[in-house]
């Protein structure tokens, strides 16, 4: 038996950062009553290639005093989680493809090459 959910039920969920993602991005209701949607959260992280950018995008769909004290500052850790884990997982492509271009070498990178161009 298969269930099936409806798409009000699906958008409601939280929604994973990426394919690859271990954080979660929740739906964030303000004080106000207003709820900023996960979809619209994750895309503003997507968008924005600074914090300053992507606060400056709610201050300009929401208006500067809709949120209340500390309100923004938790829609901006959801930022800083997507781009650290992005930092960390850059950082890893980079570590693996060193260590492949070493092993393509064959050996230590900080061994002389023995050209013998006779």
């Amino acid at each position: 038996m298969k269930i099936y959910k409806t798409f009000e039920s699906f958008i409601k969920e939280a929604l994973k950062a990426g394919e690859e993602s271990e954080i979660y991005v929740d739906d964030y209701t303000l004080d106000s009553g207003e709820t900023i949607k996960a979809a619209e959260i994750l895309g503003a992280i997507k968008a924005s290639p600074t914090e300053k950018e992507f606060k400056q995008y709610f201050f300009d769909e929401y208006g500067e005093g809709s949120f209340a004290s500390g309100e923004l500052e938790k829609i901006t850790a959801f930022f800083n989680e997507v781009k650290a884990e992005e930092k960390e997982k850059e950082a890893e492509e980079e570590k693996e493809k060193e260590e492949a271009d070493k092993a393509k070498e064959g050996g230590d990178a900080g061994e002389p090459k023995l050209d013998l161009d006779i």
